[in-house]
């Protein structure tokens, strides 16, 4: 297929998809017009037509029961369309919705300064009574820090150009300023603080790095791949998934988000399965919930995390 047809494609996509969402509301608006006028309103023919139609009765909104479609069709040559009462007002925003325009928001805040003030405070009075409390907590532990930090754009050219870097870190454990040779992995923001994650040449294993307390940062020629510490951390063959359990506390907002498939303790506490295939994007999730979230199995994802916490606290 040719760039050309791909973009035709797109546009065909485009058009059936516009012209699918002014079919509805125009038939809900005109009821009972005959099938040739709806067509000609459209610019189609009328074999045309009945196929959207036909599309259009596949088309619903979770959980997808009988009721749950929507009802248009022909009778007596004529177009009618039945709407789902829950659909004659938008539905109300959840608290995690809320949180999540918050946190573009706020993203955009410093191009747009204070032109989305008035935006946020309307997001908060639309937000249902019962979620409007959640919101406020929610939205207290967003993570939107914009600000880069000195030494994020060598670090980032260090990891993409696999180079050892020399720095001074302060580690809060000692209180001492250390020189390191590290093998940097990646970068990552978390509750407003930057950090590295990268192989500690002088502790020969993975540490975390708090970017506020590197000093005398420099990138060098050497050369590295990726050392058998770091692979250490990687699930092995058949542990897919990995078991974690949330504190009472957390569980409200794991709730939310995983719905059905989390399962609650008597203590309050929730039990949720996730993908195991990255120990690096699953340490971090974990650790960030702080003492709230603790893996239960596998043995090694237990592991990786403790070990992960261990070195952030001995960098």
């Amino acid at each position: 297929m040719t760039v050309k047809d791909q973009k035709a494609g797109r546009t065909e996509v485009h058009e059936r998809l516009r012209r699918l969402l002014f079919l509805v509301p125009y038939v809900a608006e005109h009821p009972g017009q005959p099938v040739d006028q709806v067509a000609a309103a459209l610019g189609l023919s009328r074999s045309q037509l009945l196929e959207e139609l036909d599309l259009l009765t596949l088309v619903g909104r979770p959980p997808f029961q009988p009721d749950d479609f929507i009802d248009i069709y022909v009778e007596d040559d004529r177009v009618y369309v039945d709407l789902d009462q829950r659909l004659s007002r938008p539905p109300r925003l959840t608290a995690a919705e809320g949180v999540a325009l918050a946190a573009a928001a706020e993203l955009l805040r410093p191009a747009a300064q204070d032109a989305l003030k008035s935006a946020l405070s309307k997001l908060e009075k639309v937000l249902p009574a019962a979620a409007r409390n959640r919101f406020h907590e929610m939205a207290r532990q967003l993570d939107v820090s914009v600000d880069a930090p000195h030494g994020l754009a060598p670090l980032s050219q260090a990891i993409v150009e696999r180079r050892e870097v020399e720095l001074d870190y302060f580690a809060f454990g000692t209180g001492q300023t250390e020189h390191r040779v590290v093998q940097p992995h990646e970068l990552f923001s978390h509750r407003g603080q930057w950090y590295l994650s990268a192989y500690c040449n002088s502790r020969k294993d993975e540490r975390l790095f708090r970017l506020d307390r590197i000093a005398k940062l420099s990138l060098t020629e050497r050369s590295f791949e990726p050392t058998g510490a770091a692979k250490s951390l990687r699930p092995r063959e058949g542990d897919q998934k990995v078991t974690v359990r949330f504190s009472p506390q957390a569980a409200p907002y794991l709730s939310e988000r995983f719905g059905a498939a989390a399962r609650k303790e008597g203590s309050g506490s929730l039990v949720v399965e996730v993908p195991g295939d990255s120990m690096r994007w699953l340490t971090q999730w974990v650790l960030s919930f702080g003492g709230d979230a603790e893996v239960l199995s596998p043995p090694h994802a237990r592991e990786a995390v403790a070990a992960a916490a261990r070195a952030s606290l001995e960098s």
